[in-house]
């Protein structure tokens, strides 16, 4: 299937099969038909259910290199502290998080992922890379390649803007 461009003032469209659909609405189809996938393979797959962000939240927690406290999840997600509060609850409850008191400031509470969550995180991770493989099934490296430097490209374009 050939893709052709068309340009028009401030929006980029892609004839795709006779559509003409707007790069955003093109994107944003990819991610819904991505995650709605994603989300059943975890449901089916784990005792402990997950939304998307809050695996997204408990990544980025295990992710960070220093004490980790709320509002510097709110904005890594550019979320309000409440937002944030409330997955921040979800994930405590179900043990996969704790918030430990700063020993040097105690109106600080760090955050940090517990050994289930760890657990939990390698379970949702092996899922993922699994339905990536399937997703690139047809596609070359060089096919691959093309598609990661395009989204850096529009990625950095957009931060410039």
């Amino acid at each position: 299937m050939s893709t052709n461009y068309l340009f028009l003032p401030n929006l980029i469209f892609f004839r795709m099969k006779d559509q003409k659909l707007p790069l955003g609405v093109v994107v944003a189809k990819m991610n819904r038909e991505m995650f709605r996938v994603l989300r059943k393979r975890f449901y089916e797959s784990s005792e402990t259910k997950l939304t998307i962000e809050q695996f997204g939240l408990l990544f980025a927690i295990s992710n960070n290199e220093e004490d980790v406290v709320q509002q510097d999840m709110a904005n890594f997600f550019g979320k309000d502290k409440s937002s944030i509060l409330r997955l921040i609850d979800t994930l405590e409850e179900k043990e996969l998080i704790q918030r430990i008191i700063d020993s040097q400031d105690r109106r600080k509470k760090c955050l940090f992922v517990t050994d289930k969550g760890s657990e939990v995180i390698k379970q949702y991770l092996d899922i993922e890379f699994g339905l990536l493989d399937e997703l690139q099934m047809g596609l070359t490296k060089s096919d691959m390649d093309t598609f990661y430097k395009v989204v850096q490209t529009i990625q950095k374009n957009a931060k410039e803007l």
